[in-house]
């Protein structure tokens, strides 16, 4: 297995692209405090962690490894963009922590194995979500009337998966809602 290490000449990185090399841990970025972007797609990373060190971290890119829950990422007051396509997300609880990074905006939890219909329910508090991905889960063949339940229900929405979401159809939507 491969490892990150001897990132601590880059304290002053903003960008790093770890993608497709194979990791199976995140470990040894604790150098690089003023990193804004992380990138680490395609490896082989089960769990979210040893990211502390990262406070003014903006985006976490964590698409296609082996993630199956969302934690340790309270610390992360600046977290706007957390991309997670293409991993083991199942449960409502798998995804609840995002409670507590209330500056995520953009949350890519497409193509997992979500299949509980409750996970609108954390998605609905998340005060800043702007953009959610939630399409090739099982989930939203649960979600009666997906598409217009999802934007009545998530206030702030402004792109669903794979179209925006227009005033208008928003209008429609909570009439629909209200019947």
């Amino acid at each position: 297995f491969r490892k990150i290490e001897n990132l601590d000449e880059y304290t002053n990185l903003r960008v790093i692209w770890l993608e497709g090399n194979g990791f199976n841990k995140i470990e040894g970025l604790e150098h690089c405090t003023n990193l804004r972007t992380l990138y680490l797609q395609e490896n082989l990373i089960s769990t979210i962690e040893n990211l502390e060190a990262l406070q003014d971290l903006d985006t976490l890119q964590l698409s296609q490894n082996s993630i199956s829950r969302i934690e340790n990422l309270s610390f992360a007051k600046k977290l706007q963009t957390v991309q997670l396509k293409n991993n083991y997300l199942k449960t409502t609880e798998d995804i609840a922590h995002v409670l507590e990074c209330p500056s995520i905006s953009c949350l890519d939890i497409q193509h997992n194995k979500i299949d509980d219909p409750t996970i609108v329910d954390v998605l609905e508090k998340m005060p800043n979500l702007r953009v959610l991905y939630l399409q090739g889960n099982d989930v939203v063949k649960k979600i009666k009337w997906y598409r217009k339940s999802m934007i009545t229900r998530c206030k702030s929405l402004k792109y669903l998966d794979d179209r925006p979401v227009f005033p208008d159809e928003r209008l429609r939507a909570v009439a629909w809602c209200k019947g």
